[in-house]
């Protein structure tokens, strides 16, 4: 099969990973700490700048400072990842020292104190300065271990830690409805505006009730999002440059749960109006009065109270818009169930207040696409729950899922929070905490109680012609987008290409059929458990045409196109229309083995191997593709199988390929008993029957893999040297054309190579890196080019496997976190989600937090750690989840470091061969050319 992959293919979808990681963790850094000093300082503001007369000031002398009392308080505000040592504090206490001055001299009124706040303890050192009868009587030290005086606040050990000691002084402040946890978000805001020069840097004691009034004003008629809010993915901000925004999604998409929790947060003008349970004639009226009660205290300016235009309606919302307008007020009015306005009312609407911002939050209706033509926008969807969050919400209901139960939940339910919450609810309540059950039980449609999914959804299903749900029926039937011509295609057998044309417009006007890259489109995934609902009630005729068009449409497309998700999804197809003897056929090929789960087709070719009505061939390839399976990640093929894989070699004319692929099983066996002799006996059988140089050089590579199975390292190293070379050669190329190519330059130069050569190019390199590495030597650059090549011919899962080997020698060979975050970010992770390899994903994660904490990114490495507390998984797992715990706090307290690099000259890059072997001038090259290494490697 060719393959023509795409740039995406290549490296994993475009992520907006940065460049310099290195740069992105400082960036982190000063903004984690700049948030620590503005929740410190409300803090402060609420605890003591309550008292008559305070005043708090923020970036002026010092990070803070607070007047209250006859007291000047100046406060240095410290955050650091290791203990606070005497350097660090060095240059604040010369500053307290000028000041103290100014204050004793006169210049400056009131009592100076001073305070040093750190998240964390002090070092050693630092600790004698402090016990020390030099330290000032004036300074104290507040850490989350030492406390503090004078009333002042305490320092939390994080952000997080800082958070919930405002959010505890909040508790204590009468400020109406409003959360507290809401106010110290709002205040904060406030603070890093004050911070960039806002309000003269100051808050004074006298203002503060008025402030507070406004914050409850702006935010009491939003509704409390859910405790805990979890974000959905790649969530929008609520402010934008957009004037008019409209977004739509599904009843329980959680678009007012997102609206009022980007509040909390927003430093902007919001007003918050639900039109529901209004008629339209009075939303302009009434959102005026709401407007002008909200921002200008129910009267304008120098004037008595407001009186709206007698007439009211659209005029009453201009003389509002008007207003704020001389008061320079720019308000994000969220306006909530638009889909129950006309398209004229929304229209008058957002034209009778121009100065002022809209968000239109709204349920799929029929008139969506002519809001969006009427007021030249394009509607946005919120993206869902994550996995994260998924695996999180079941947790909450103490059930536990591992990262497939995981994806089957997002695939029933689109992550839509309702959705997910409810699924959670039900599969602790019915079905005893097993998610995989209930998501069987939707799938087949046998459960019985109504989801809030059935129930919300099968209004807007029931809905539709009865063309539509057909359509919709039998594209929830597909688990991958297709573009326009396989949908109508597929959609064949229901009629006429203007009914099916006419059923696809309706389903596009509902929602329920979702964009995807390169015009592709599918259903959406809240609307399968409904399809599959109506599909087993359609013509099993009809579904049956349809899914024979699907499967011959995804074999032609794979000849273009190796895409790895579609052969994943065609292989589950093909045993649904009868086609096992097309899967087996199938399972020769080498991109057979990069597609996700293995157990989804597993009984499908034991069956297929013990069918006495499947040729010997079919026979034969079913249970070379079972031996291969077991003898993946240094498993070892069942013996029996084996045995028959050489019985039917042994009474049927087969071609050479089968008795080599037998010799690569045997092999494999062999090797992994530890007998090279019966190795060797196997390698000269097997090259009796590789009768091409290709074939030669497969049979090599499996000698390889055997000695090495065998503990015979050095053998399987000068084994794959020459191997390579040939390989690099049967390609038109030098090792050295491959160096630094990436993306498009090294799909450019590989031009129309065999994909199953450049594979089998790339399984040396790997295979090589992983000997070498247990000689104790350096993998070079042929770890990089290993993975690079996979990713070239879309062999998914082996770059991702070869890119986390890479990614673990960076951090324990080459000394190199940052390089290991870097290949996590924009290598393996982006592979992981493109060809969903799930079952590689919770161990990539404890491996990437433990990269995190060696960068010094504590923060982040402890919130992978708690998302993957949610997640379920075997023993095995288990044990890899307390070690990378266990491991991060070792680098946390300074136990474990990074260690030093292991060197390699430079000359070695060029040349891999020569790494750890001393060759002298006239000694035969390592390359196995058969030359002197002064006329071959050593030269280039």
């Amino acid at each position: 099969m060719a393959v023509t992959p795409s740039a995406a293919a290549v490296i994993g979808p475009f992520d907006h990973s940065p460049m310099d990681r290195a740069q992105l963790a400082r960036i982190e850094s000063v903004h984690r700490g700049f948030f620590y000093q503005h929740v410190y300082a409300v803090a402060l503001l609420l605890a003591l700048g309550r008292h008559v007369g305070a005043v708090l000031a923020v970036e002026l002398d010092e990070d803070i400072e607070l007047v209250v009392g006859g007291v000047h308080w100046y406060i240095q505000v410290k955050t650091r990842l290791t203990p606070v040592q005497p350097s660090d504090v060095k240059s604040a206490l010369e500053r307290f020292d000028a000041l103290r001055v100014k204050h004793i001299s006169g210049v400056r009124s009131g009592r100076a104190k001073f305070a040093l706040v750190s998240n964390s303890e002090p070092s050693q050192g630092l600790q004698q300065q402090l016990d020390g009868v030099a330290w000032p009587d004036d300074v104290q030290m507040i850490t989350p271990a030492r406390g503090a005086g004078d009333d002042l606040p305490i320092a939390g050990s994080d952000v997080d830690a800082m958070m919930d000691i405002s959010t505890a002084i909040a508790e204590t402040v009468p400020f109406g409805g409003l959360a507290p946890r809401t106010l110290v978000f709002k205040l904060a805001t406030l603070v890093q505006q004050a911070s960039a020069g806002g309000r003269d840097h100051q808050f004074a004691a006298y203002d503060l009730p008025e402030l507070l009034e406004q914050l409850v004003i702006q935010l009491q008629d939003f509704p409390e999002p859910p405790s805990p809010y979890r974000p959905q993915r790649d969530e929008p901000p609520i402010a934008s440059d957009k004037r008019i925004r409209l977004i739509v999604g599904f009843s329980g998409a959680g678009k007012t749960a997102w609206a009022a929790e980007a509040a909390r947060h927003a430093s902007d003008a919001l007003i918050y109006f639900d039109v529901g349970d209004l008629p339209s004639r009075a939303v302009p009226t009434n959102l005026a009065r709401e407007i002008i009660a909200r921002f200008l205290g129910g009267r304008a300016k120098g004037v008595g109270g407001v009186q709206l235009p007698p007439n009211g309606g659209i005029d009453a919302l201009r003389y509002a818009d008007s207003l704020l307008a001389d008061e320079r007020i720019r308000a994000i009015i969220v306006l909530d169930n638009v889909h129950r306005l006309s398209v004229a009312d929304l229209r008058e609407i957002v034209s009778g207040a121009p100065n002022q911002a809209f968000i239109a939050l709204g349920q799929p209706w029929a008139e969506r696409a002519l809001v969006e033509a009427t007021l030249g926008i394009e509607a946005e969807a919120l993206g869902g729950f994550g996995p994260d969050a998924v695996a999180a919400v079941f947790a909450a209901e103490g059930v536990g899922v591992d990262p497939e139960t995981v994806e089957t939940v997002l695939h029933l339910t689109a992550g839509l929070p309702l959705f997910v919450i409810n699924a959670a609810r039900l599969s602790a309540q019915q079905f005893g905490g097993a998610a995989r059950a209930f998501c069987e039980s939707i799938l087949a449609r046998t459960h019985q109680q109504d989801t809030a999914q059935d129930l919300i959804l099968e209004v807007a299903f029931s809905s539709l012609s009865k063309e539509a749900r057909d359509a919709a029926a039998i594209l929830g039937a597909c688990d991958i987008a297709l573009d326009a011509n396989e949908t109508s295609a597929m959609l064949g057998p229901l009629g006429e290409q203007a009914v099916v044309s006419q059923a696809l417009r309706e389903l596009r006007r509902a929602s329920m059929l979702v964009n995807f890259a390169e015009a592709r489109s599918g259903l959406h995934d809240a609307l399968r458990p409904l399809a599959a609902g109506h599909l087993a009630q359609m013509s099993q005729v009809t579904v049956g045409e349809a899914l024979e068009r699907l499967q011959l449409l995804l074999v032609a497309s794979l000849h273009t196109r190796q895409d790895i998700p579609r052969l994943t999804f065609l292989i589950r197809l093909l045993p649904r229309v009868g086609r096992t003897d097309a899967l087996v056929d199938l399972a020769t090929s080498e991109m057979f083995y990069e597609q996700g789960n293995m157990a989804m087709m597993w009984d499908t070719l034991v069956e297929a191997a013990e069918d006495p009505s499947y040729s010997p061939r079919d026979q034969f390839w079913a249970l070379d593709a079972l031996s291969y399976w077991e003898s993946r990640d240094g498993g070892i093929p069942d013996e029996g199988r084996v045995g028959q894989m050489a019985e039917l070699v042994a009474n049927n004319p087969f071609e050479a390929r089968e008795r080599l692929n037998l010799t690569f099983k045997q092999m494999i066996i062999a090797g992994s008993a530890g007998d090279r002799k019966l190795v060797e006996a196997h390698y000269r059988e097997g090259r009796k029957a590789a009768k091409t140089e290709e074939a030669g050089r497969i049979l090599r590579y499996n000698r390889a893999v055997s000695l090495y199975r065998a503990g015979a390292l050095q053998q399987t190293r000068n084994a794959l040297e020459p191997l390579i070379e040939e390989m690099h050669q049967a390609l038109g190329l030098r090792e050295n054309d491959l160096l630094f190519k990436n993306g498009p330059a090294l799909t450019e130069l590989l031009g129309g190579s065999d994909p199953d050569d450049v594979k089998r190019l790339a399984d040396a390199l790997n295979l090589w890196s992983t000997v070498v590495v247990r000689l104790n030597l350096p993998p070079m650059m042929r770890r990089i080019q290993a993975s690079k090549l996979y990713a070239t011919v879309g062999a998914g899962r082996s770059a991702a496997v070869a890119a986390q080997e890479l990614a673990d020698e960076m951090l324990k060979i080459m000394a190199m976190p940052e390089g290991a975050r870097e290949v996590f970010d924009q290598h393996i992770f982006p592979l992981i989600d493109h060809y969903k390899l799930t079952d590689l994903a919770l161990e990539a994660r404890a491996e990437y937090a433990v990269a995190l904490a060696y960068c010094g990114d504590f923060d982040g490495a402890d919130q992978q750690m708690r998302a993957l507390g949610n997640y379920a998984g075997d023993e095995e797992w288990e044990a890899k989840h307390d070690h990378a715990l266990d491991l991060i706090q070792r680098i946390r307290s300074g136990v474990a470091r990074i260690g030093a690099p292991m060197r390699a000259s430079s000359s070695s890059l060029r040349n891999p061969n020569s790494v750890g072997r001393h060759t002298r001038p006239d000694d035969p090259c390592p390359c196995g050319s058969g030359r002197k290494f002064k006329r071959c490697h050593s030269r280039r």
